[in-house]
């Protein structure tokens, strides 16, 4: 897993980060036989993460370039056919069906981020390429007079390249080395912490048998008054039968900074599964495995390359060009189909360049960036809508938004096009 060899002194793209977006970028970079290496600073993959739900469109975009990285996600995660939603009263308040859907691939597949990238590394692995851990990058200039950019490690070795991807998340080095700003887009104001940023709990529990009113094949959210929420199963590599599962919570004020079994179980006794119904049914923590909280802000770059003046560059893909929360589970599917994208954009340009035709080679990574920032603007608006709902309340627009979606959601076209959307079949490959 872990490629310790130096880095070679120069090459065509190296890639930042080697999380799903990284990965993604790899392995599309490897089908196409493109030169590059990907470095990650930590010293092996992650081993806890956020994300849940790889969607259709991502199933696609990955399938596209090795199926048997799709192959391993099916066969390791749990397929989910529909997310469904409750009220705080325990009525239904909608039932997304991915089933027709027309794609190769009609359901999610719930599985761990972590996971998700052990079968991405395991394709890369396959294709002839390895992950360079444990490389972290404290510096990068132009060299070549501004053909390439050489990279300095921690470990004293430099590397050169004429492409280097900024898959690095949030608090993108690359990206402040390119002097790109990221947005609130709503405002247009710098993206900064602060206090309108929205509370978040993510935990992995294991739950008491039986758990009659908790799906194993689906997502199910419970909208309460301050605030939902939300289970995903999950399957234990080592005992399938445990009751495992993903469990998201989101919260007014500040949570604590470790939240520990009781404070998660009185947060379901409040407003999870069952807690509104005679008799009560409400899903009991055996065993918490892992609980962290944390914030989010939506925040879009200004651009998604820096250029300089003889066309080397620097391309942000992921949570280095775009956050939001985690509503609609789109952060890693979109994160992903953005590197299966860059990837084709950097192959496009590279053919275009060997013909001569430098123009067209510059238009085709600039459509990248267009491209994908209005993408993830589009993203970023719809885990909006998602978020406003799951916010819950006693207000008469969240009253309006609850009983539209179920009047409207079991309409066969309503529902394919809520389901349409939330799979990111729209836009997954969009270049």
């Amino acid at each position: 897993m872990c490629d310790s060899a130096p880095l070679p002194p120069s090459i065509e793209v190296c890639i930042v980060g080697a999380g799903p977006t990284g990965l993604a970028c790899a392995l599309g970079l490897a089908a196409r036989k493109v030169s590059f290496v990907i470095v990650e600073a930590v010293a092996e993959g992650h081993t806890t993460s956020r994300a849940i739900a790889v969607y259709p469109g991502t199933l696609e975009a990955i399938g596209a370039l090795h199926p048997g990285v799709v192959d391993d996600m099916i066969a390791t995660g749990i397929r989910g056919d529909f997310t469904r939603a409750f009220d705080r009263h325990g009525q239904l308040v909608f039932n997304i069906m991915f089933a027709k859907l027309r794609t190769k691939y009609p359901f999610q597949i719930f599985m761990g981020q972590h996971t998700v990238e052990e079968a991405m590394r395991a394709g890369i692995r396959r294709s002839g390429h390895s992950i360079h851990f444990g490389k972290r990058m404290e510096a990068i200039k132009e060299v070549n007079e501004g053909q390439q950019f050489e990279l300095l490690f921690e470990s004293g070795e430099k590397l050169r390249a004429r492409f280097v991807v900024a898959a690095d998340g949030p608090k993108s080095f690359l990206r402040s080395f390119a002097g790109i700003t990221l947005r609130d887009p709503y405002t247009n104001k710098e993206a900064v912490p602060g206090p309108q940023d929205s509370n978040y709990i993510v935990a992995d529990v294991v739950y008491e048998k039986p758990t009659d009113n908790v799906p194993r094949d689906a997502v199910q959210l419970n909208i309460g008054e301050q605030g939902f929420v939300l289970m995903a199963p999950m399957k234990d590599p080592v005992d399938p039968e445990r009751n495992l599962f993903r469990l998201y919570v989101g919260v007014t004020g500040t949570p604590p900074r470790e939240p520990d079994l009781a404070y998660l179980q009185g947060i379901l006794d409040a407003k999870g599964p069952g807690s509104r119904t005679t008799p009560r049914n409400v899903p009991k923590i055996a065993k918490l495995l892992h609980a962290a909280r944390f914030r989010t802000r939506p925040a879009l770059a200004d651009s998604f390359l820096h250029r300089t003046k003889r066309g080397a560059y620097i391309l942000l893909a992921g949570d280095a060009a775009h956050t939001h929360g985690p509503a609609g589970g789109q952060g890693m599917n979109l994160g992903m189909c953005d590197g299966t994208v860059l990837a084709l954009a950097i192959d496009r340009h590279q053919t275009a360049r060997r013909q001569g035709e430098e123009a067209k080679a510059t238009q085709i990574l600039e459509s990248y960036s267009k491209t994908r920032r209005e993408v993830a603007w589009t993203v970023i608006k719809l885990v909006q809508g998602v978020a406003n709902l799951e916010a819950g309340g006693m207000t008469w627009a969240h009253w309006f938004r609850v009983v539209s979606m179920r009047i409207f959601s079991p309409v066969p076209f309503v529902n394919n096009f809520v389901a349409w959307n939330l799979s990111g079949l729209g836009h997954a490959t969009k270049v």
